[in-house]
């Protein structure tokens, strides 16, 4: 167990990124039972204005913002915002996130660019923000980055969303080690399947039969897990200053295991003893 630096989170500020939705809003929900002040940030207006009044039922202590991650300096003036009404932000949810599939040779700059900004430069950026603002402060506190199982396996059809989520992962090894010197704790998310619109990103949010026949009809959605499941197994992972966040223990270890197998097999084959003549 590596040292615990967010010892006490009740009372504390959280800012998380793509919030008005799936694991974002229950990482919300979860922090606001815990006594954590939130402020959620979306792109969808109209996301925003629904939920912000279910998260007011649970804890008065919560802002709902409309921020672009793609455009460059809307992290930082959103931080500001939060940080005006609810004191400084010491828990950073860079969450936000897309899924564009499809085989690499298909993909032209604008499709590359698009995922790099959301999936990847909004948790730079973000993630950048916030301990550089933790260091100059002195304050403790805890970045969570989301990847996803895909930033430790790879798959046909996912060339993007994979690169995206290995450099997540891999940012987020490093930040941990650099920052905890400044008693800033770093996780990165790595879920498998949760029950999100990522199963229905065409589909309205109220158009509720759609989505349960599409739902229905999808053969991972029966290892789905609760949004809001996953952002307490979040909050744990902050408590206890949890490097890799993992929500599945059946399916996915098994994934795993067989890639690291397939590094180390050719290890084996270029690197064993010659035999013996």
């Amino acid at each position: 167990m590596r040292f615990v630096q967010v010892k006490e989170t009740s009372g504390k500020v959280a800012f998380v990124t793509g919030g008005a939705n799936g694991i974002g809003l229950g990482m919300a929900k979860a922090f606001l039972e815990a006594g954590i002040k939130v402020a959620i940030a979306d792109v969808r207006e109209d996301r925003l204005q629904r939920v912000e009044p279910q998260l007011r039922e649970i804890n008065e202590n919560v802002m709902a913002l409309r921020c672009d991650v793609a455009d460059a300096d809307a992290i930082a003036r959103t931080i500001d915002e939060i940080e005006e009404r609810l004191g400084p932000v010491q828990i950073c949810c860079n969450n936000a996130g897309i899924g564009i599939g499809g085989p690499f040779h298909t993909f032209d700059d604008s499709r590359w660019e698009r995922i790099l900004d959301v999936n990847l430069w909004a948790v730079i950026r973000g993630g950048r923000e916030i301990a550089n603002r933790l260091v100059e402060s002195g304050r403790e506190g805890h970045i969570v980055n989301t990847a996803s199982i895909m930033g430790m396996i790879t798959g046909a059809g996912s060339t993007a969303y994979c690169a995206t989520k290995h450099a997540v992962v891999a940012i987020s090894e490093c930040m941990s080690v650099e920052l905890e010197q400044h008693q800033i704790g770093v996780s990165v998310l790595c879920p498998f399947i949760v029950d999100t619109s990522i199963f229905y990103p065409d589909l309205d949010d109220d158009d509720f039969d759609a989505i349960a026949e599409r739902k229905k009809n999808s053969p991972l959605h029966k290892y789905a897990l609760e949004p809001k499941y996953v952002g307490e197994l979040v909050l744990r992972a902050i408590h206890e200053n949890e490097l890799h966040i993992f929500c599945d223990g059946t399916e996915t270890p098994g994934m795993v295991k067989g890639r690291f197998d397939r590094i180390t097999s050719a290890f084996a084959r270029q690197f064993s003893p010659p035999p013996h003549s």
